[in-house]
C-alpha cells in the first residue's frame, strides 16, 4: 500500500482522542500505563479468482525486469537483484535442490518473479503475468509461495491474494486470485504465515479482524475507538496496535491476544511508534516529546514493565525480526544525525536520508553495523524500505526508495 497516503489519511490523531481512548481503557480494563524514559546511561552498545500465470520463460511478456545479473557474478556484500520498480520481495528457500530465490513484484504491472541467488548466469524467471497495474506493496505469507498485494483503485485501498503453485514440475502453474474487503488501512501476517490481520475504519474508529491468508474465514477480532492505527503481528499469540507516530501528539500502544481479542494497553507516549520480538517479551519502542525535541528509543520488558534506553535510536517500523534469534532485530536506520520531524517527513515523502543495517539484541544490549551501501562493500547509498531475512540467516533484501531498485545483502559466506 502507499504508506505515505494511508498513513495521513485523514489526519493526524489528536491528544483529545488519545485522552478519550485512555479513559476508555482506565474504566474498563484498568489502569493504562505511562511510559517515561529512564535516567542513566543508554543500553547498548556497538560492535563493528484462478488465472493461468503463463510462467513460461524469462521476461517474455512480462515486463519490468532488468536481465542484470549482478547477484549472480559480484562478490560483493551487496549486490543488485532487480532493476525497480518493485513493490515488494522475500526469499523463498528449496530443498531439492538447496537453493535460496529471492521472489519479488514488479510495481507497474504485479507480476512475479524468482532470481536464483548466487548462481552464475541465473536471469529472472516468471511465476505470475497476472497483471495487477500499480502494485504498492506486498505481505508474504505461506512460507511465500502467496502474497497479499495491495495497490490503490483511484483513492479507494484495493487488496488482493495471489497463490502460486508450489510444484516446480509444473511448467504453466495457475494462480489463484481472491480479493479482500475495500479500504484496509493495515494489515500484518502472523509469523507461521497462515493466517492475516487487517484493519477497517468504522464510524468509531477501526475494527481489527482475522482471516485465512486468502482473504476468507475472516472474524472481528477487537475494536478501537482510533482511526489512525497501524497493525503489526510480531509474535504467533499477540498482535501489536499503535497509534501513527507524529512528533509530540499522545500516542498509545496496545498488546492484542490474537485468539480472544482482549486489548492490553502497554505504553503511552508522545510521538510514538513501535515494535515487538518473536516472543513479545520485549517491545522496542520511540518517543518523540515536542517539550525536549528530542527522539528517544526503549527496550521494554512486557512481563516487568521496565524500560532500558538504547544507546541508538533506529525507527522501529524499519526493522525485522532476526530468523535467528527470538530477541534480535533488524533495522534499517541512519547512522548520520537527522532532525527530530524526520520520520514525520518521511512518511509525508518531503525527506530521505540513507541508511545503513544495524542489527540489535534486546536482552543483551549489543548492537553491530551489519552493512552501509555505497561504500567498499558494495551497493549505492540509500533509504531503505521493506527489509526481509533469509531463513537461515544468509541474506537480507531490501528496496531502494530512490528507485525502487532491489538489493540484497550477504550476511553469511
Amino acid at each position: 500500500m502507499n504508506k505515505t497516503y494511508l498513513y495521513y489519511i485523514g489526519g493526524t490523531i489528536t491528544a483529545v482522542v488519545i485522552s478519550g481512548v485512555l479513559a476508555f481503557f482506565i474504566f474498563s480494563n484498568g489502569p493504562a500505563t505511562q511510559t517515561q524514559g529512564p535516567a542513566g546511561s543508554g543500553f547498548g552498545s556497538t560492535e563493528n479468482t484462478t488465472t493461468n500465470a503463463g510462467a513460461s520463460g524469462t521476461n517474455g511478456g512480462a515486463g519490468g525486469v532488468s536481465q542484470n545479473t549482478g547477484a549472480q557474478t559480484s562478490q560483493q556484500k551487496i549486490f543488485k537483484i532487480s532493476d525497480g520498480p518493485v513493490a515488494g520481495a522475500t526469499f523463498v528457500q528449496t530443498l531439492r535442490p538447496t537453493t535460496t530465490l529471492a521472489r519479488f513484484v514488479m510495481a507497474e504491472n504485479g507480476h512475479t518473479f524468482d532470481l536464483v541467488l548466487d548462481s552464475q548466469g541465473a536471469v529472472p524467471k516468471a511465476l505470475s503475468n497476472t497483471t495487477i497495474p500499480g502494485a504498492q506493496s506486498t505481505l508474504w505469507v505461506e512460507k511465500g509461495n502467496a502474497t497479499v498485494l495491495q495497490y490503490l483503485d483511484g483513492t479507494t485501498p484495493k487488496t488482493v491474494y495471489l497463490g502460486f503453485a508450489t510444484s516446480s514440475a509444473s511448467t504453466n502453474p495457475i494462480v489463484r486470485l481472491q480479493f479482500y474487503p475495500d479500504g484496509i488501512v493495515s494489515f500484518a501476517g502472523s509469523p507461521d504465515g497462515t493466517q492475516v490481520a487487517y484493519l477497517l475504519r468504522t464510524a468509531r474508529g477501526v475494527d481489527a479482524y482475522t482471516a485465512k491468508t486468502d482473504g476468507t474465514q475472516g472474524k472481528r477480532l477487537f475494536s478501537l475507538p482510533l482511526s489512525e492505527v497501524q497493525l503489526r503481528w510480531p509474535a504467533q499469540g499477540t498482535l501489536l496496535a499503535h497509534t501513527n507516530a507524529a512528533v509530540g501528539v499522545p500516542g498509545i500502544a496496545f498488546a492484542i491476544d490474537a485468539k480472544t481479542g482482549v486489548v492490553t494497553p502497554l505504553v503511552y507516549a508522545p510521538g510514538l511508534t513501535a515494535t515487538a520480538d518473536l516472543t513479545f517479551d520485549h517491545v522496542m519502542y520511540q518517543t518523540t516529546p515536542a517539550s525536549s525535541g528530542m527522539r528517544a528509543t526503549y527496550s521494554r520488558e512486557v512481563s516487568s514493565g521496565t524500560n532500558r534506553a538504547l544507546s541508538f535510536d533506529p525507527y522501529p517500523e524499519k526493522c525485522i525480526q532476526s530468523p535467528r534469534a527470538a530477541t534480535v532485530l533488524y533495522c534499517a536506520t541512519p547512522l548520520d544525525y537527522v532532525a527530530t520531524t524526520y520520520l514525520d517527513m518521511w512518511h509525508q515523502g518531503a525527506a530521505s536520508t540513507a541508511d545503513s543495517v544495524i542489527s540489535f539484541d534486546l536482552v543483551a544490549g549489543t548492537s553491530q553495523i551489519l552493512a552501509t551501501p555505497g561504500g567498499a562493500e558494495g551497493g549505492v547509498a540509500t533509504d531503505m524500505l521493506q527489509l526481509a531475512a533469509s531463513g537461515d540467516g544468509r541474506y537480507l533484501l531490501f528496496v531502494s526508495k530512490y528507485d525502487r531498485s532491489l538489493w540484497g545483502v550477504r550476511l553469511l559466506p
